[in-house]
This record gives C-alpha cells, sequence and structure tokens, in this order.
C-alpha cells in the first residue's frame, strides 16, 4: 500500500512499564510493505540490553498505520 507522505519506522521496548521509542528511522519510506521490511530489520540490530519488543509504523502526521510487538510471535509466518 502506498501512502502520500514518508512514513516513519519505530522500534519500540518497555522500560520501567513505560513504552519507549529505542530506534527510529523517519521518512525511510512510502510503501507500508517496505516499511514492514525496515522494521523487522531494525528489530534484529537493534541493541538487545534495549529489550525491543515490537515496531509500529506512523504516519506523517502521528496516525498508527500498523504495529507488531514480540508476543505476537513470528510476524512472517502469520
Amino acid at each position: 500500500m502506498l501512502i502520500r507522505t514518508p512514513l516513519t519506522i519505530e522500534i519500540i521496548g518497555l522500560k520501567d512499564g513505560n513504552l519507549v521509542v529505542l530506534d527510529r528511522v523517519i521518512g525511510g519510506t512510502v510503501y507500508v510493505d517496505e516499511a514492514k521490511r525496515i522494521g523487522r530489520r531494525l528489530l534484529s540490530i537493534v541493541d538487545t540490553e534495549a529489550r525491543p519488543k515490537g515496531y509500529r509504523i506512523i504516519s506523517d502526521d502521528r496516525e498508527l498505520i500498523y504495529a507488531w510487538h514480540a508476543a505476537q510471535g513470528d510476524e512472517l509466518s502469520q
């Protein structure tokens, strides 16, 4: 799916019970499927001590477009 404005991909985790952004790519793509690939790649390389829990894709106006959390299991097998 094509979104007309660049998307932001955020790696998310928990710190002291609160959701935190561990890493972010701003304007990486305008395609949701490509943003998912970027999110998976970021998850694989982010500092494991930060304990990433998933990623989310948001629009330039901060609207949530997609979210994936590790508790959901393997994203690729769904």
